[in-house]
């Protein structure tokens, strides 16, 4: 991670207009999944169970533009652009002082330098995008031509280098395809779109093989595993979509970044200065026929991975990566937006924006993944967020990059709502929020680039107030690609709130993190998952999960992968199958999921197969109280079963409740309900002295809870536990165990008035019967079947009133197969 220097405090007043409202919102159907019933929830009847939010409009009539600029910017937004460049634009303003800081630098000879061709940490290119936008929106035509003449400058000073070959020169050794390419590859093809005008023929013809190079190199690419589509050369193919690990790389971070590399410069050159080469050195003779490329086999497939597999608006790499991989492709999208090119009925529906239902769903998972209250960061009051992922650092960071991107598109599409929403989180909900804007604005975070001071520019107007979208938005998201549940009592700083997470973990930067869940309340979390970086903290102990043994990996020699099975963890890259939420009800007082975890614990890659089942059912009793039953089964005796939860704070154990206590003084209750005698343990987290088992930066979760039955260890063993969360001088409430007498087995737990029952084993169910306890006012049976239909008869008996609930017509099961009453 980067460091950061701080800026003097510049406050921010936008104007007092509102957005207008009444953009019509039609959904626009895409085309159906091609892998259906692969993925965590991906049968068509699942994935339409998500209400789509913030739809857009069909796809409009596109024409290829031909002049310039055409790339994020259009010469039609250029009068605007310029009536807003002025000092009294609090973020041009901002914008102006970190463009003459660059031209200051660039007066004095740092730039463009050589060796690595970077100043204070920004390389060279994207003081070059910073000119070249500059060069566009500047209100002075003289300006406009220097900022011109300085970008060319440091444009053509980097293709010289590239066009001697120097095999030592950084912009030569594997330079396309790297990191630095990642964070401010945009900059090539969006400075010669932005500048083309001032470049000559030679300019051009210098610029273009550099262009050609790279665009194949981005085919060719091997930074990671499958990060570029396969097999090269196929467009519109589902046989690219058949492998699930192939796929879903469609959505990290490298191949995403040359997607959107590879769209800038395919699509920057007129084609009167893109003659075919009659002996192509690549697979296209033309940097445009690069851009079929582009559509057919690189936006085809993560159109279809966010469309099914990563349905739900949260990107799969976690909160590191993820934003990111998300910019990446709105980039993309918005590239071909402004282009012209967004035409389905030529290069297919992946280029519509719109109709994909993943940026439907973008802004209510985004702000339903960030905390209630804003405790204090680097830059001031920030979110925290429902982490999931590799992290190096616990913080929420800017996220202006999909923000701009989806902003820009729906400014351009005619979506106020969407627009809206973006340009409110643009504002408020990144770190330290509204009064920390200007500081946000002048990309002074460590960042590589100067993209964030104009995409700051470009998406706000200083003319409109937006509103808060959040009253709009229902107080429960669904994630059904990612299994990812969250549910907080309202929008407000005091809300309590709840985030559970079942998905696939089959590409960079996921952890074993299957059935993992977190708990915040009072302004902080009482648990959560432990943020880290690497093979280590992804096992599942460092998550709110089970850990279950399993067979000996083939690999139980490699550190990495031994370590995974040693501890028991879910198999992130190589599990065998998806997991699945199985149910899940969303209701005033209560929520509910349920969740098959068991493909995430065995390997045919390593091997290993022994891990029969694994299973969650969770009911949140709003506010305060979490009930979970586990399942966990192994096809051998003996076999450690391990129940996880991160804690604040090691907490105090006595008997079978097991208190930890916040940094505020808040309290976390665990009681223990089952297994019986079992072994609970709770210690405070203690890294190895490696890097890999230091938590992020910021971490809160400092110590580590399990529970496990008492030897001998069975194949077979059940977990309940109720955790309770409250004020510093409260007491736990008690929790009493209740067995069911005759019918399908139940077992669950009471507590505040409240009886939770659970199947003993997952399947068909034939008739409950058990006797409820004094004091038990209201009864959440589980397990039914959904939208059934039931009689519940209640008997008086000498221990308590006896029910039995059966098939009938007096109540209905919700659409989890939750009956409450």
């Amino acid at each position: 991670m980067t460091g950061w220097r701080p800026l003097a405090s510049l406050g921010l007043a936008l104007g007092l207009a509102g957005l207008l409202a009444g953009c019509e919102r039609r959904q626009t159907p895409g085309p159906p999944a091609v892998h259906s019933g692969e993925g965590t929830q991906s049968a068509t009847a699942a994935l339409a169970a998500a209400a789509p939010r913030f739809e857009g409009p069909p796809a409009p009539p596109a024409t290829p533009t031909k002049g310039h600029p055409r790339l994020w910017v259009r010469a039609a937004d250029l009068p605007k652009l310029r009536a807003r460049a002025t000092q009294a634009n609090p973020l041009f303003k901002e914008l102006a002082a970190v463009t003459a800081e660059a031209a200051a630098a660039m007066d004095k000879g740092d730039i463009p330098s050589e060796g690595d061709c970077t100043h204070a940490r920004i390389y060279c290119e994207a003081h070059a995008e910073l000119f070249a936008f500059m060069s566009l929106v500047s209100s002075d035509e003289a300006a406009r031509n220097d900022y011109a003449a300085r970008a060319r400058k440091i444009l053509l000073t980097i293709v010289d280098r590239v066009n001697k070959g120097d095999p030592q020169d950084p912009f030569v050794r594997r330079f396309s395809t790297g990191d630095r390419a990642r964070w401010a590859g945009e900059s090539f093809g969006l400075t010669v779109d932005w500048i083309y005008g001032y470049l000559s023929a030679q300019d051009k013809a210098a610029i273009r093989p550099v262009f050609l190079r790279w665009a194949e190199e981005q085919l060719q690419s091997s930074t990671t595993s499958h990060d570029h589509p396969e097999p090269v050369g196929k467009l519109n193919d589902p046989a690219m979509l058949k492998e699930p690990r192939k796929r879903r790389y469609a959505v990290n971070n490298y191949f995403t970044s040359h997607m959107r590399n590879l769209t800038l410069l395919s699509l920057a050159f007129d084609e009167a200065d893109d003659p075919p080469d009659p002996k192509p050195s690549g697979t296209y003779p033309r940097l445009r026929d690069y851009f079929a490329n582009v559509t057919g086999a690189w936006l085809y497939m993560t159109d279809s991975v966010l469309r099914n597999d990563a349905r739900g608006g949260a990107p799969p790499e976690g909160f590191q990566y993820g934003p990111a991989t998300l910019a990446y492709v709105s980039e993309t999208l918005l590239a071909i937006q402004t282009a012209g090119e967004a035409d389905p009925a030529k290069w297919g529906p992946q280029v519509h924006l719109d109709g994909n239902p993943f940026w439907h769903e973008f802004i209510p998972a985004h702000l339903h993944s960030l905390s209630p209250a804003t405790p204090a960061g680097r830059l001031g009051p920030t979110h925290e967020a429902a982490w999931t992922g590799d992290g190096e650092r616990y913080e929420y960071t800017d996220h202006i990059d999909p923000f701009a991107a989806l902003g820009l598109h729906a400014e351009n599409s005619g979506n106020a709502e969407r627009l809206n929403a973006l340009r409110w989180m643009a504002i408020h909900a990144g770190p330290g929020g509204a009064a920390a804007l200007a500081r946000r604005a002048r990309s002074q975070l460590g960042q590589t680039h100067k993209r964030h001071s104009i995409l700051y520019f470009l998406l706000l107007d200083p003319a409109v107030t937006p509103t808060d979208p959040r009253p709009s938005i229902p107080l429960t998201h669904y994630g059904p690609g990612l299994g990812q549940v969250f549910a907080r009592t309202s929008w407000g700083p005091e809300a309590t709130w709840l985030q559970f997470q079942l998905g696939w973990e089959q590409i960079d930067h996921q952890h074993g993190d299957g059935l993992s869940f977190g708990f915040y309340r009072g302004g902080e979390w009482l648990t959560k998952e432990r943020v880290g970086y690497g093979a280590f903290m992804a096992n599942s102990e460092q998550h709110n999960t089970l850990a279950v043994e399993n067979d000996k990996n083939r690999r139980h020699d490699d550190p990495n992968r031994g370590e995974l099975w040693r501890r028991g963890s879910q198999w992130p890259l190589v599990h065998t199958g998806d997991p699945r939420v199985l149910a899940k009800s969303f209701a005033q007082d209560y929520v509910y999921v349920l969740g098959d975890a068991t493909p995430l614990y065995n390997s045919e890659y390593e091997n290993i197969r022994d891990v029969t089942h694994v299973s969650r059912a969770l009911v949140w009793l709003k506010p305060d109280h979490l009930v979970l039953y586990d399942r966990a089964a192994t096809g051998k005796d003996g076999r450690f079963k391990r129940f996880f939860v991160q804690t604040p704070s090691a907490a105090q154990v006595a008997g079978k409740l097991a208190t930890a206590t916040t940094a505020k003084g808040q309290k976390l209750f665990v009681t223990t309900v089952l297994p019986e005698n079992a072994v609970v343990v709770a210690e405070p987290y203690k890294p190895t002295g490696t890097w890999d088992t230091k938590p992020a930066e910021n971490e809160p979760m400092l110590a580590t809870l399990r529970v496990e039955p008492p030897a001998p260890m069975p194949k077979d063993a059940r977990f309940l536990h109720v955790l309770q969360g409250a004020a510093g001088n409260a007491t736990a409430d008690p929790v009493a165990l209740v067995r069911t007498k005759r019918g399908t087995p139940f077992v669950g737990a009471a507590v505040k008035g409240t009886l939770v029952l659970f199947p003993v084993e997952l399947g068909a169910v034939s008739e409950v019967q058990f006797t409820t306890l004094a004091g038990v006012a209201k009864h959440v049976v589980t397990g039914l079947s959904p939208g059934a239909s039931y009689d519940v008869i209640r008997k008086p008996a000498a221990d308590g009133d006896e029910i039995t609930i059966r098939t009938g017509s007096a109540a209905k099961a919700d659409e989890g197969g939750v009956l409450a009453f």
